[in-house]
């Protein structure tokens, strides 16, 4: 990666030079991509995630949004102190510096934070992963629909100890945050407000209680008992 930073007056751009030649406000507008036909779909269940066939490569761009009672207060803008410190930025260094150390995320290309006074807002571009689906997406969808494969459980349980044993704290991790292609490679995705301890392993208790709640809502009330075969499965796996 070739990471620069463009600054105007109210708002601050960073991205991979080596996929983006010049930063553009335009590229974080759902509008302008629309009106460029280049709007592919909306990423159900994953936010304000939009997947586009930018002309720099097929991305997913995510905006930022609050949640619960701050929401109504202002769903889009932050408080603003520095935008190295603003949530755009600090997801894409933290993905920067995962996926030029080998982890599965999603390779950054772009973030903007806009701000004025005390308050800011922004989005984040990242490459997309191709040919793959959410957990969620495999979950079997009523009793009679097959369960997943006993791997594909060991291989989410590996990959989220790795990035526990590195110090990496996901603050959202549920199954519409974990991807796998189609040669079963797993996958973290949105790292907002995550928090990385280098050389200090992360409890991970928390992350994993929050995937079960996130795994039970979805499941078909009659196979709850093959929820607990794959869980075990993960778990199994996880503490291997």
């Amino acid at each position: 990666m070739y990471t620069l930073t463009h600054h105007e007056k109210s708002l601050s751009i960073v991205y991979d030079r080596s996929v983006i030649e010049s930063p553009r406000v335009d590229y974080f507008d759902i509008v302008y991509w629309r009106a460029e036909k280049a709007l592919e779909k909306h990423a159900p269940g994953r936010g304000n995630a939009w997947f586009i066939n930018a002309p720099f490569g097929a991305v997913v761009l995510r905006q930022y949004f609050r949640g619960g009672w701050a929401a109504k207060v202002s769903e889009k803008s932050y408080l603003f102190t520095t935008v190295s410190r603003s949530r755009p930025f600090r997801e894409f260094h933290l993905l920067a510096t995962l996926h030029s150390s080998g982890l599965p995320v999603p390779r950054p290309v772009a973030a903007i934070c806009e701000h004025r006074g005390f308050v800011s807002s922004g989005s984040l571009m990242t490459a997309q992963i191709s040919d793959a689906r959410t957990l969620a997406d495999t979950l079997p969808q009523d009793a009679s629909s097959p369960t997943s494969p006993a791997v594909q459980w060991m291989n989410v349980g590996k990959c989220i100890r790795e990035f526990h044993n590195i110090g990496v704290w996901h603050a959202d991790l549920n199954a519409r945050n974990i991807l796998l292609d189609t040669k079963s490679q797993v996958y973290l995705v949105d790292f907002d407000r995550a928090r990385y301890t280098p050389g200090k392993a992360v409890n991970g208790n928390n992350n994993l209680s929050r995937l079960k709640r996130s795994l039970l809502k979805m499941w078909p009330a009659k196979q709850l008992p093959a929820l607990d075969t794959a869980w075990q499965q993960l778990m199994l796996a996880y503490h291997g």
